[in-house]
């Protein structure tokens, strides 16, 4: 995967919160917060909603639809947000299977900046 823009991701302006993203050796990515072309930057710190949502685009850059379908999410359980988070922060996002129920996955998101944990949630998502 290139520094572009994720391709996996189906959102767009304004609702797409991952601008890029790199893989890292570890399985891990790292992502930039959006900046929509710029017009978010200066805003201040993003709402926990936002970064919830950031966390939740993240899993569809580590997990593959089942079926050649969509992952739609469900519930989001156990967000907190420990840095103040901006437009234009490079994050470094682990994606967690914890389990399965069906068609519905449950995955734990963790994101640092600056080697300290920055923002967690825990996402649910239906695959179709």
């Amino acid at each position: 995967m290139s520094t572009k823009a994720p391709e996996q991701l189906p959102h767009q302006h304004p609702f797409r919160l991952v601008e890029r993203a790199e893989p890292d050796p570890h399985g891990r990515f790292s992502v930039v917060l959006a900046t929509a072309n710029g017009t978010l930057t200066g805003t201040g710190a993003w709402p926990i909603t936002l970064v919830a949502e950031a966390l939740a685009q993240a899993i569809l850059l580590v997990v593959q639809p089942p079926r050649q379908g969509t992952l739609r999410l469900v519930g989001l359980d156990n967000v907190a947000v420990y840095q103040t988070l901006e437009a234009g922060d490079r994050l470094e996002v682990e994606v967690e299977e914890l389990g399965a129920f069906g068609d519905l996955r449950r995955y734990r998101c963790r994101g640092r900046r600056g080697g300290g944990l920055a923002a967690s949630a825990e996402v649910t998502v239906s695959g179709s």
